[in-house]
Formats: structure tokens, C-alpha cells, sequence
């Protein structure tokens, strides 16, 4: 490797672990691998330069098998902590998801967020849900999900179905950093031929995120049993009936949601075909702060 690419290469280094400490995430060698930031390499050329200190000159610090940012060696014990915490949440994470894969119109179910990345903070229990539904029906599914999340809270679980999009809509609009790295993080837990597809009509995230790869995970499969009384319900809300209710509930919920939200500095979008209630537009924050966060390792 040129002196010159040894240079980018360490650079993309300092930014990865820049942008995971803006959520207190120490890394692996593999983690910083599969999520270096605009810059190809092999895992044995990262491995190199993370064993070479005289390039990284103390700017990221080894400790326990994890690395971070200088001064920030204590998010190696809080990685931890998270991990065992997440443990905790994704065995209620597959059998919500085993639930929620026997309702009508639903084809995906993936687990987003700081769980997906097993870095959930001690006191966030939520299980956020990346959905997709079937063409024409997502509005019902939606009533249907909500119905289970309400369940699932009345006995102490919180489940966060805060995005959910039609087959006929998987391609993201917003392409940046922090949605590439949403897309790359997403764990499938039923519909694994769904979830490869979507990877592909959104394999811009490359840009950002050359070296991440779809994942492989254990997924819920529906017994004979439970495709029958999908298929069933299917096709009882497919009728003129069912049309209704889903136009009903797509103009109540879109104008309620509309409502409370200014599109100017919010990342959310309500359509027939797509519900991303993401009020709080945790992402722009995100890349502002990734924006400043350089200033600090830069010394």
C-alpha cells in the first residue's frame, strides 16, 4: 500500500470511529471494517493499519479488543454493559417478530436502531421495526401492527414500528451517511428473500459504505398452519370492503400525522406507500455534529 492510500486509509479509520463515538459505540477491528466510511479496503489492510501506531499517533486507543477515539477508552466497558442489555431485548425482538409475520399484508420485519447495532443505552427498551408490506395495504397492516404494539406495552414491552414502506416503494430518497448506515444495520427477522432485495434496489448505500455487506441472521418462518390463516385474512380484507378500509385509514392517519409535524425540519414521509415517523429527525443531528466531530480527533 502507497504512503498516499496508507493516508486515506487511516483518515476513513478516524472518521468511522468518529462517527460510532457520536452514539458511544467502541468498534472492533471487523465492525470498523464493514463500516469504514467512504474508503475500500480488505479487513487484513484495516487490521495493518490499525496495528501501525505511528500512523494512527495515539489518535485511536485499543482497549479490551474494542477501539475508540482518544480519551473515550471507557465506552469499551459501556459496549459491554450494551451487549448484554441487547441480549436481553432480541430474545423479545424474534418473538414479537414470529407475531407480527402472521398478520395479513406484512413480507418483512428487520430490527433497526441501537439494537441492530446491539447498542441500546441501559434504560432504552425499545424494539425498533423496519416493515415493508405489500403493495395497496400498508395503512391496514399498519392498524394491524399498531394493535400488537398496544398489546406488547400493556405488558411491559415497547415495540417501535417507526417505518414502514410498500414493496412498490423500497428505494430510499434521502442518501446520506446516516441512512446508509440505517439500511447496512437493518437485522432481518422474517422475509429474508425481501430483505436481499431491498439491499439491492438501495445498493447506493456502496457510496458511504463500500465494504458492508447484506447480513445473514435467523429468521421466523410461518408453519402451514399460520400461511393458511394469512392467506385467509388476506384475502378477506382484499375485498371492495377491505379497499375501503385501507383508503379510510390511510387519509385518517396521513392528515393526523401531517398534523403534528413540519416537513421542513422533519424526517418524516406520509404516504400510500410509505410511514416513516421519524419526528425527530435524529439523523440531521447526527450528521451535523459528524460534520464538527473531526475537530476533535484532528490534534
Amino acid at each position: 500500500m502507497s504512503p498516499r492510500s496508507n493516508d486515506s486509509l487511516v483518515h476513513a479509520i478516524l472518521d468511522t470511529l468518529a462517527y460510532a463515538d457520536l452514539f458511544d459505540y467502541a468498534m472492533t477491528p471487523e465492525e470498523i471494517h464493514r463500516y469504514l466510511i467512504e474508503h475500500v479496503a480488505t479487513i487484513h489492510e484495516v487490521t495493518l493499519a490499525l496495528d501501525d501506531c505511528t500512523g494512527l499517533d495515539g489518535r485511536a486507543v485499543r482497549t479490551g479488543g474494542f477501539l475508540t477515539l482518544r480519551r473515550r477508552e471507557h465506552l469499551a466497558a459501556l459496549r459491554h454493559a450494551r451487549s448484554k442489555h441487547a441480549a436481553r431485548l432480541w430474545r423479545k425482538a424474534h418473538r414479537y417478530a414470529w407475531i407480527l409475520a402472521h398478520l395479513p399484508f406484512v413480507r418483512m420485519i428487520a430490527v433497526s436502531g441501537a439494537l441492530a447495532a446491539n447498542n441500546p443505552g441501559e434504560r432504552d427498551d425499545d424494539i425498533d421495526l423496519f416493515i415493508i408490506t405489500a403493495p395497496g395495504r400498508l395503512w391496514t397492516a399498519r392498524g394491524l401492527i399498531i394493535a400488537v404494539v398496544r398489546i406488547a406495552r400493556a405488558i411491559g414491552n415497547e415495540l417501535c414500528p417507526n417505518y414502514l414502506v410498500s414493496e412498490d416503494a423500497l428505494r430510499s430518497n434521502e442518501q446520506n451517511l446516516y441512512t446508509a448506515h440505517e439500511i447496512v444495520h437493518l437485522v432481518p427477522l422474517y422475509g429474508m428473500a425481501l430483505y436481499r432485495h431491498y439491499m439491492r434496489v438501495n445498493d447506493w448505500y456502496g457510496k458511504f459504505l463500500p465494504n458492508a455487506q447484506p447480513v445473514q441472521s435467523s429468521t421466523v418462518e410461518l408453519n402451514r398452519f399460520g400461511q393458511f390463516f394469512k392467506h385467509l385474512a388476506e384475502r378477506i380484507l382484499s375485498t371492495y370492503l377491505g379497499t375501503r378500509l385501507e383508503q379510510w385509514e390511510q387519509t385518517r392517519k396521513i392528515a393526523k400525522f401531517r398534523a403534528q409535524v413540519s416537513t421542513a425540519t422533519n424526517a418524516t414521509h406520509f404516504t400510500a406507500e410509505c410511514c416513516k415517523g421519524h419526528f425527530q429527525d435524529h439523523g440531521r443531528r447526527v450528521l451535523a455534529e459528524f460534520e464538527r466531530r473531526p475537530e476533535r480527533w484532528q490534534v
